[in-house]
């Protein structure tokens, strides 16, 4: 093999080590973002609209938060965001809680309340 085709190998594999690490599921479910235009955890959880289907959108629990906490390089904060949308008032304060929890910094956040609104 040559040495042009050798770092044209290495070139295409670093790329595609690039592009994949851009997005990547966290444990927590959500998604890990990492681009030109920023950074952060997205902490969603449920599909609203199948939701919303199943039981009405009267009946949907649901919150948004977004929050931070140290980045792993202790040199500022890792952002994150998201809504939720559940079938009881227990699920969406449970996720609440768990978000406050692992985001404790510059939160923000709604209240669980029932019923979907059209944005």
């Amino acid at each position: 093999m040559s040495k042009n085709a050798i770092s044209t190998t290495a070139a295409t594999a670093m790329f595609a080590l690039a592009v994949a690490s851009c997005t990547a599921t966290t444990p927590g479910g959500g998604q890990r973002f990492y681009g030109i235009q920023g950074f952060g955890d997205n902490v969603s959880a449920g599909d609203c609209r199948a939701l919303a289907a199943q039981v009405g959108p009267q009946n949907v629990w649901f919150s948004r938060f977004s929050g931070s906490k140290p980045n792993p390089w202790d040199t500022g904060l890792w952002p994150a965001w998201g809504n939720g949308c559940f079938k009881t008032q227990a699920e969406c304060k449970r996720w609440l809680y768990n978000v406050q929890s692992e985001w404790p910094q510059l939160m923000d956040f709604t209240f669980c309340q029932r019923g979907l609104q059209k944005a």
